[in-house]
């Protein structure tokens, strides 16, 4: 059979239910055992002689029983018929481990076994009970139950489940991203101890009266078997990250050693109980240090891994060595501490916490932007269900789910958002900083001026310490597409391809070294060369349109002015001479009409070509009858249409003048269904299309020959995509000409 694969949610739903599973195994194995609802605790009472040690009594500190007052001594405990109980502080030690000697340690685990079968036979118990030592004794009997009730197990029970099992999965959630990295699996090897120890030391350090001496035994066993396992994957996480120092086989060498110790501690063959439990855990913690003060060592010239290691090891260190020099290292010298073993617990959900802004602002085991988002919410979920537990363990269902959704409301939401803000978006440049940055890049004068833009975009986007050019040759062999951005070293630099003429660039070691690029940092710079292209290409688009434009103007300058100006310096006639010279004027204001861009009506250009049409032909003594009839006559012509329609017009006006001999000529213009139709007739000689090369029969038929008014009017007719026609000459002799112009493409 194929093997199952499974995705990074799948392991994390696994591991998620067997913390689950813990967890109620745990309650159940806290509820199981007698409760008689009495909270004690050690006080010192000073001897009247100074010569003695202050005597060690019990007191209570909170009762179920309003017969017992708070802070009375407990002078004896009487089950059934048994003798009377006189509880010592020994009994109610928090961990067995700080008793001074096994001998002791072996009493304790009697002495509960024995208090615990009493406790689990009889119903009730007499309490013996004073407020002052010179008062009588007063006994009370109160009921014992078999069981404890859930709302029994105090607060530091549920924080120390709480702390050990966020940390549990954090470092499940680590490992179900990267399952084959030797560091992942070490930091979850590592975490994965912690609720043995913690679940272990919430029951026996929060047990009632008395739990079963062997469960005990086993319990502390196991507690102390987790704290060295815990131990010995620090010093293994610090062997293998940042830089892999040994073989990943021989990091078994480690926990074995220290199974070895709590075998001998297990078996009482060591001289006390500190050093079976207090003394390893001592040296684990300096030898983590020293192993990431070699780490640091050995990763000098490598800002990415000292980057990573500085927020690690401070994380780890600092929350695992106030626990323990704050706890295990001042039992071990003796020195009496009122923290509670429990609480100091907390001081691990800083390497939780640690981790989790690390991963974010380093990509610690090189994680992606997404997985701080996964634990993100995971959080918020279970920081929800455990709030809706508390309040429904304190208050009534309906009163705690009003107060769930207030608090929901009012509180939760708001926070999420602010946390969402501060750690899952990125700071950066306002949308309109980005876009007059790009603006600046793409419309810098020169190709100088585009390359420091863009750098200096960068720049201001990253904060890095280096920025490179890549050479041509290194970009074939670096593992990056060459038109994509890409990230490299692990993030240490950030791969730029070429845009234009800005070359590929290596930016490296953003927000001054302190941290590494991300896949949102990618994508960002991809958004941005996308925009800087495509303004690009709106630039270019824009210098060609410029550019045909200005060829445009001096093409029409130089084939319609300045070849009529070149003839009227030839032209003897002075008539003739203002004639070319009054179309010269024309047509520079038909250029300079067409160079604002904006389009001319039909009525407006047909009444100027009027004006110069009658005004030529009068002068050459033609008489001209002109007819205009327009469905719209303010149908607008753009500068390409209006000006080549004009052209044509002059072209064949200047031909009836020159060869027709005619001593009239009709012009008919009309516009209908979007074709311009004019109608060109005079009464001269006419002439024979096969010897006339300046005549046409339709706009792709023209004659052949000489003569550079054929080649315009032929140029111009297939601009305007237009039909010239030669019809039939009319009775009295002459030319007819249609000219057909469709005007829905102009």
């Amino acid at each position: 059979m194929p093997k199952l694969a499974l995705t990074p949610g799948t392991r994390l739903i696994f591991a998620t239910s067997f913390i689950v599973a813990c967890l109620l195994v745990t309650i159940a194995c806290a509820l199981h055992q007698p409760y008689s609802g009495l909270r004690l605790a050690v006080a010192e009472q000073a001897n009247h002689s100074k010569l003695q040690q202050p005597e060690n009594h019990i007191v209570v500190t909170g009762t179920i029983h309003p017969q017992i007052p708070v802070g009375a001594r407990l002078v004896s405990l009487q089950a059934g018929s048994n003798s009377p109980w006189s509880l010592t502080a020994d009994d109610l030690t928090e961990d067995p481990h700080f008793l001074e000697s096994y001998a002791a340690m072996q009493q304790l685990f009697e002495r509960q076994t024995a208090l615990h079968a009493q406790l689990k036979q009889q119903q009730f118990i007499r309490i013996g009970w004073q407020l002052k030592p010179e008062q009588p004794v007063t006994y009370t009997e109160i009921p014992v139950a078999a069981s404890r009730p859930l709302a029994s197990l105090p607060v530091v029970f549920w924080f120390q489940l709480a702390v050990s099992a966020l940390g549990f999965l954090l470092g499940c959630w680590i490992w179900a991203l990267r399952p084959q990295d030797i560091a992942a699996q070490v930091f979850a090897g590592l975490n994965a101890m912690y609720p043995v120890f913690a679940f272990a030391a919430a029951i026996y350090s929060t047990r009632d009266l008395a739990l079963n001496g062997q469960l005990l035994h086993a319990l502390v066993i196991v507690n102390t078997a987790g704290a060295l396992l815990y131990g010995s994957a620090l010093l293994s996480l610090f062997l293998v990250y940042p830089k892999v120092l040994v073989r990943p086989a021989k990091l078994w060498l480690i926990p074995a050693f220290f199974i070895l110790w709590l075998v001998a501690d297990s078996l009482y063959l060591l001289p006390e109980p500190s050093m079976g439990g207090d003394l390893p855990v001592t040296l684990q913690m300096l030898g983590a240090i020293m192993l990431a003060i070699w780490q640091w060592r050995i990763n000098r010239n490598d800002p990415r891994a000292r980057a990573a290691l500085r927020w690690f090891a401070t994380c780890i260190l600092v929350s695992c060595g106030l626990f323990v020099f704050l706890v295990q290292s001042i039992q071990l010298l003796g020195i009496e501490t009122s923290l509670s073993q429990g609480y100091a617990f907390g001081f691990f959900l800083l390497v939780t916490i640690g981790i989790a802004v690390g991963l974010k602002r380093y990509r610690l085991f090189a994680l992606d932007q997404w997985a701080f988002g996964i634990l993100f919410w995971l959080g918020g979920a279970i920081v929800l269900i455990l709030l809706d537990a508390l309040l429904i363990m304190v208050l009534s269902p309906t009163v705690s789910f009003g107060l769930a959704l207030l608090i929901c409301g009012l509180l939760w939401l708001p926070v999420r958002g602010m946390l969402q803000r501060r750690f899952l978006v990125k700071e950066g440049l306002k949308q309109e900083e980005l876009f007059q940055a790009v603006l600046d890049i793409s419309f810098a004068n020169t190709e100088q001026n585009r390359r420091q833009q863009w750098q200096q975009l960068l720049h201001r986007l990253f904060q890095p310490l280096e920025i490179d050019e890549i050479p041509h040759g290194e970009l074939l062999v670096l593992p990056f597409s060459g038109n994509q951005p890409a990230l490299n070293a692990d993030g240490l630099a950030l791969l730029l391809p070429a845009i234009g003429d800005i070359p590929a660039l290596r930016v490296q070691y953003p927000r001054q070294g302190r941290g590494l690029f991300s896949g949102q940092d990618c994508n960002l710079t991809r958004h941005l060369i996308t925009l800087i292209q495509r303004a690009d290409d709106s630039r270019f688009a824009y210098d060609r349109g410029a550019s045909e434009e200005r060829s445009r103007i001096a093409r029409d300058l130089h084939d319609d002015i300045g070849s009529r100006l070149l003839s009227g310096l030839h032209q003897q006639d002075l008539h003739q001479t203002k004639q070319v010279i009054r179309q010269s004027i024309a047509d520079m204001r038909t250029i300079i009409s067409g160079m604002t861009g904006t389009g001319l009506a039909l009525n407006m250009v047909l009444d100027a070509l009027h004006q110069e049409t009658a005004q030529r032909l009068q002068e050459s003594g033609i008489a001209l009858d002109w007819t205009v009839k327009l469905e719209d006559d303010t149908v607008p012509l753009n500068y390409q249409t209006y000006k080549n329609y004009i052209s044509i017009m002059r072209e064949l006006l200047s031909n009836i003048i020159k060869y027709a001999q005619a001593s009239s000529v009709t012009v008919r213009i009309s516009h209908q269904d979007g074709v311009l139709l004019t109608a060109l007739q005079d009464d001269g000689t006419g002439f024979n299309l096969e010897h006339q090369a300046h005549i046409v029969t339709t706009a792709g038929s023209m004659g052949t020959g000489s003569g550079h008014g054929l080649n315009n009017l032929k140029q111009r007719m297939q601009v305007l995509n237009a039909q010239l026609e030669v019809q039939p000459p009319p009775e009295q002799g002459g030319t007819s000409l249609c000219i057909q112009i469709p005007l829905a493409c102009s």
